[in-house]
């Protein structure tokens, strides 16, 4: 520990040293002159393609995960992705990157999924950067470059082509290998860690593709600085070839980029490349604050708290009983058309008779049971966690209708004495939503039904839900919708019943109620109709029978 905080001092001073002797080679002038012209158009197209690209990243984790059996939300995984990047800005080697795993982690991804989806993209987007500046910059720039810096970059080269060696060994053990790892508890872990990462490999292409784009996204926000600087000593092909020859003097340990000092790489190139020190370093600050900008996203997982259970349970009793109610009644047209076209879709999926049994988990103030039991059934009950709502919807007194408070991942219900079970808006807010199903599945007859409503993942929700908790009325649905589902990912789920089947709803029609004009909503619900049909809507209804 002594030694390692002995070494963290020392490059702490080194770091230090190394920016005050970059800032005093600047020309204060010139560089004044270059801040105070900046064409700030050029700048936000630079933020803009840095930022796509972490999206386009953070959705690689995201898919990988999903194909590991983590059907984590896309702002979980781009949230915990600008986290790790704010660390690897400022990290040794971009270490600090390893925290996505941790952040993840905290939304229940266990610690090897997590590491096995980071560093199996990114020896990936390695690999790729390897080739196109080792093939590519090193033979076109070459003739610029000291002979210590040429040998610092083949180091570099051979140590990466160890890693990757060595982690494709881990992927593919043989027998002595696998029986030595199988001998201590923790270095199971290793053996866990290549079958997750081996489960990777058959997305290479859709990786690839996206560290393609990456890489095509990265090099013009280079050459969009130059641009926004006014300068033309950069052409699109030398940004692009360039940008991973440098990311490659990240990585090497020894060197100021490697403890974090990206920009003395950057200086030190264009140095040798004849260009002006004080443009030279005045780009690679530039270029430092806009990544650091966008990276700033990610002090928003920093400011937030990992959610428990029990702080899930204390949000969520914090909620007014009757908000179903009120949204069923609301004074807003998008509120009330969006509760009661959900509401009647329900209904008109089930085939409730005099003598059913019905559930309706996560029932809230009881609207469900109230228009479902029109119809008539023989018992229903509501479960909530929420006592207000528990209380309000006790004060309904509905007939043959009792509420109870319970975890939708346990219920107090004996097995198979349900006909019928409603989960609206539910499983979204569950950290572990096969334990609902396995519910479910335990609590229905054979030849009972369920009806489940949740956000659809391959959908414009997204947007929808930022401008609700912006200006709505109600929950903050960013904090708790914790898992979205595609169809598929649904059906998945319930993949034991002998039916299943799941359609969208609603895409354009909310916009249009937001205008309180019932002859603008019913050609937003015309248009709605052709998204449906696509799989676009933004919530999913799905009916399934045991």
């Amino acid at each position: 520990m002594k030694r390692r905080r002995i070494i963290s001092i020392v490059q702490g001073v080194i770091a230090v040293i190394i920016l005050l002797l970059l800032v005093s080679s600047i020309d204060p002038q010139l560089t004044l002159s270059l801040l105070t012209h900046l064409d700030i158009g050029f700048i936000l197209l630079a933020g803009l393609c840095y930022f796509l690209n972490n999206l386009l990243m953070a959705y690689r984790i995201k898919k990988m995960l999903f194909a590991m059996g983590e059907n984590i939300r896309l702002r979980v995984t781009f949230f915990s992705h600008m986290a790790g990047m704010l660390l690897s800005d400022f990290t040794p080697a971009r270490s600090g990157y390893l925290y996505v795993a941790i952040a993840l982690n905290d939304r229940d991804v266990p610690m090897e999924k997590g590491i096995a989806t980071i560093t199996s993209t990114y020896l990936y987007d390695l690999t790729f950067k390897m080739i196109v500046a080792i093939l590519g910059a090193y033979f076109l720039y070459s003739y610029i470059f000291a002979d210590r810096l040429s040998l610092a970059i083949i180091t570099t080269f051979l140590l990466i082509i160890a890693v990757i060696a060595g982690y494709v060994i881990i992927m593919h053990p043989g027998e002595r290998l696998r029986t030595f790892l199988q001998k201590r508890e923790f270095l199971k872990k290793v053996l866990v860690f290549g079958e997750q990462s081996r489960s990777i490999q058959k997305f290479a292409p859709f990786i690839l593709s996206i560290t393609l784009i990456g890489w095509i996204l990265r090099g013009l926000q280079w050459f969009l600085i130059v641009l926004s600087m006014h300068q033309f000593f950069l052409t699109p092909l030398d940004a692009l070839l360039l940008n991973p020859l440098l990311t490659l003097f990240s990585l090497i340990p020894l060197t100021p980029a490697g403890w974090g000092i990206q920009e003395a790489g950057i200086v030190l190139v264009f140095t040798a490349m004849g260009i002006n020190a004080t443009i030279a370093t005045s780009f690679a600050l530039i270029t430092r604050l806009v990544e650091v900008g966008v990276d700033l996203l990610g002090l928003r997982k920093f400011l937030s708290y990992p959610l428990k259970n029990t702080d899930l349970l204390s949000f969520y009793n914090t909620i007014e009983g009757n908000i179903d109610e009120k949204a069923f009644n609301s004074d807003m047209l998008v509120q009330r058309y969006f509760q009661r076209r959900k509401t009647e879709v329900i209904i008109d999926a089930l085939t409730v008779k005099p003598g059913s049994v019905v559930i309706d988990i996560g029932c809230g103030s009881g609207v469900q049971l109230r228009q479902i039991g029109n119809r008539g059934y023989a018992r229903a009950i509501g479960i909530d966690v929420n006592l207000n709502a528990i209380r309000f919807a006790q004060g309904r007194s509905l007939p043959n209708t009792e509420f109870i408070i319970a975890d939708a991942q346990y219920l107090p219900v004996k097995s198979s004495s349900a006909d019928t079970i409603i989960c609206a808006e539910i499983i979204e807010h569950l950290k572990s939503p096969d334990h609902l199903a396995n519910e479910i599945e335990r609590v229905l007859k054979k030849g009972g039904e369920v009806v489940i409503t949740t956000p659809n993942d391959r959908s414009v929700w997204g947007a929808y839900e930022l401008l609700w908790d912006a200006f709505g009325r109600g929950r903050n649905y960013g904090e708790t919708h914790l898992r979205f589902f595609s169809e598929d990912g649904l059906r998945n789920i319930f993949s034991d019943f002998s039916e299943c089947e799941t359609r969208s709803l609603f895409f354009v029609s909310p916009l249009f109620a937001l205008t309180n004009s019932n002859r603008l909503l019913e050609i937003g619900i015309r248009l709605d109709r052709i998204f449906e049909r696509w799989g676009l809507g933004v919530s999913l209804v799905m009916y399934a029978r045991k």
